[in-house]
């Protein structure tokens, strides 16, 4: 492993002439950032590369230029380049850059996703892209489908960019998108150069050993810091939602501001309560549709004093334009993803990079002063994909018996999957005890040396259950919301019960809208705008943040910060009020309440604290409420005792069972012993906060 080296003047140089003409003269660049300089050679000699900067620091074209300049020199043709994001929007958001700078050199760029219609497919397929941006999900679809000419389509790859590569490491949709590699690497002769690019990251030469996996080759990373921190933070408390915006309608009028919520429903309530304020508001989160998002997306872009209140989604990338201000509602859950949404301002030359915290609750106000203190360390939360992905070996089992034909050698799926290292431990300890338990449930059918789809398999998987195999994740269940014809967005249907009188009103989009009629049968609702305030909620799971971050907050509160620069007068007030309350949680021992209730302020994470809930299981004891902070739990005396008091409960082996085995697609695939050893394992690296332990 090596990084590449800062002396890269005589980069541009080896490029293609025709890049070289287009950078200066097509595109008017004076010259290349850092980034793009320092990436030109490990590209061009072939290596698997990460490229991590900060948000605007020219991923993209760092990636390309180079890629393009092999394209041209070695005269690749067909579909030679994937290009893959974690999003359909984003994709979207890059196809008209890329197909520009590919159209310079006479290439091609398609988009292929689930939005993309089957007309426009065909088309791609039978004149093939140079260029494809697509999905996992997508690139799934394309291998599952036995009557396409799978070696056509992809036999001809030479390289995969795989951007925002984080947010594909951190969950199952990186385990999935590894064996997609694997599998398109064996239908072509060629080595698929690995190049994932990414915001800061710890530990990120542990992240580009992921990515480049048991492929051939050597590695580079190409890492720029963000400059020496000239950061505008704030940190207000006002303590409601209804609060917040009337603050956010006051401050920085005429200009551009994007605001962040940790909720589809808290987004919604802030923005009716911004447009009730007269303020002009946008709305960005997965919920609303494609094209609902866009149009606010763009409108957005193209004005100014103005506001746009998301998600999450828009970290990612998406261009919005030239922003003035970011405005963190509460605090986000890890510095990484701080660091995404303060690098979406300070892009004009002069402009500081900002973020203003709105706390709503005082949770919120010790959590944003955590994160500025974790950022001032130099703290960033590693990217450690999940353990034991045993749902994943399933799901790759049955798309491969698609791929194939309905027929697979046995040890040609077990060969392939080794060659991924999450992967090859659970074939080696446990492929006997899963192959086993499908083929007991009617899923799977051996032969000799043969697998073959089970009875059971083929019910399952027919029809739209085929298109349902192409995702690795769990979607919630949600109701189409249409105005007339146009889909405005999605709910849970739960929203649906929410009023025992009189029409329902929902929050979509911004606006209100009473519901109408709902028809059962096909999941839709149709909604008519409403004057009435309308609320909604979807379904999500706990909240909490790690390791880290809750012990940085014992921090704030055991030593309370006077940072005038920071804090404003009211949220210093507020804080002085918050450490002085929460002075006697200090303590290592639990708290004694009332009725036999104990507390125990652990500051420890909500990982760390589920796991000390089971411990507690494990000792006798009964839990209740769990938080990232403390949890409440009866425990008697003698069993107290029995267990080593409080330093041997924290010894003990927890008492789990796998409560959340819904939350896997695929669960029901898996036996229950290896289910719940998947998932006491992911707590436990959850509660180490993405640092393996020693040996595991």
């Amino acid at each position: 492993m090596s990084s590449v080296p800062a002396d890269a003047a005589n980069a541009f140089e080896r490029l293609h002439p025709a890049v070289q003409y287009h950078i200066v003269n097509s595109l008017g660049w004076p010259g290349l950032r850092p980034l793009q300089e320092r990436s030109i050679a490990p590209i061009l000699d072939g290596h698997h590369a990460l490229l991590i900067a900060p948000t605007a620091g020219g991923k993209t074209e760092a990636a390309m230029l180079p890629i393009l300049s092999r394209m041209v020199s070695d005269q690749w043709s067909g579909l030679s380049v994937l290009y893959i994001c974690p999003i359909k929007a984003l994709l979207n958001n890059l196809e008209a850059r890329l197909s520009y700078l590919a159209g310079l050199l006479g290439r091609t760029v398609q988009l292929w996703h689930g939005d993309i219609g089957q007309g426009e497919k065909a088309r791609s397929e039978r004149q093939l892209p140079d260029i494809l941006l697509t999905t996992p999900e997508s690139l799934e679809g394309i291998l599952i489908g036995s009557r396409r000419d799978h070696q056509r389509l992809l036999g001809g790859v030479r390289c995969v960019v795989i951007d925002e590569l984080h947010a594909f490491a951190g969950d199952d949709r990186g385990w999935h998108l590894l064996a997609l590699l694997e599998r398109i690497q064996v239908l072509g002769s060629e080595s698929i150069q690995r190049i994932g690019l990414s915001a800061t990251v710890g530990r990120p030469q542990a992240l580009l050993d992921w990515l480049a996996g048991h492929a051939a080759g050597q590695r580079r990373l190409v890492h720029i810091e963000a400059p020496p921190a000239d950061v505008d933070l704030r940190v207000d408390y006002v303590g409601s939602t209804t609060n917040a915006a009337i603050l956010i309608s006051q401050l920085h009028r005429g200009e551009k501001r994007l605001v962040f919520c940790d909720s589809r429903s808290r987004v919604e309530e802030l923005a009716i309560a911004l447009r009730g304020l007269g303020v002009d508001v946008f709305v960005s989160h997965a919920a609303l549709s494609a094209d609902t998002r866009r149009q606010a997306e763009q409108a957005f872009s193209e004005r100014q004093n103005c506001v746009i209140v998301a998600t999450s989604t828009l970290e990612l990338g998406l261009d919005v334009g030239d922003l003035d201000r970011v405005i963190q509602i509460d605090a986000p859950t890890s510095v990484a993803s701080f660091l995404q949404r303060l690098g979406r301002t300070g892009r004009r030359s002069g402009s500081r990079r900002n973020m203003l915290f709105i706390a709503t609750r005082d949770e919120g106000l010790v959590e944003s002063l955590a994160i500025i203190q974790l950022f001032r360390k130099g703290y960033v939360e590693p990217v450690t994909s999940p353990p034991l992905p045993y749902h994943l070996v399933v799901q790759q089992l049955f798309a491969m018996l698609f791929e194939r034909g309905l027929e697979l050698e046995e040890q040609t799926f077990l060969d392939l999957l080794r060659r991924i290292p999450g992967f090859a431990q659970i074939i080696d300890a446990s492929w006997t005890s899963l192959s086993n338990h499908l083929i007991a449930s009617g899923y799977l059918i051996r032969t000799g040396f043969l697998l073959s789809l089970g009875p059971k398999a083929e019910r399952v998987f027919s029809g739209r259950g085929l298109a349902d195999l192409c995702v690795s994740f769990e979607s919630p269940c949600s109701f189409a919301a249409m105005q007339g014809n146009a889909l405005i967005g999605h709910i849970d249907p739960l929203n649906l019960f929410a009023s025992k009188r009189g029409p329902v009103v929902l929050a979509l989009g911004g606006r209100s809208w009473r519901v109408a009629s709902v028809d059962w049968a096909r999941d839709r609702v149709y909604v008519e705008p409403a004057d009435e305030k309308g609320a909604s909620r979807w379904a999500s799971g706990a909240r909490g943040v790690s390791r880290v971050i809750a012990a940085q907050v014992r921090q704030v509160i055991g030593h309370l910060p006077t940072d005038d620069t920071v804090l404003t007068k009211r949220s210093a007030t507020r804080l002085g009020e918050i450490c002085a309350e929460h002075q006697a949680t200090l303590v290592a021992d639990p708290l004694r309440l009332k009725d036999g209730i104990l507390e125990w302020w652990t500051y420890e994470g909500l990982a760390s604290n589920l796991l000390l809930a089971a411990k507690i299981a494990a000792a006798g004891g009964v839990y209740g409420e769990v938080g990232s902070y403390y949890l409440r739990f009866s425990l008697s005396e003698v069993d107290l005792e029995r267990n080593g008091r409080w330093f041997g409960i924290r010894a003990l082996d927890p008492a789990w069972t796998s409560e959340a085995q819904h939350r896997f697609k695929f669960a029901d695939l898996v036996p229950a012993e290896l289910l719940n050893h998947m998932t006491l394992e992911r707590m436990k690296l959850k509660a180490n906060d993405g640092v393996p332990h020693a040996g595991s």
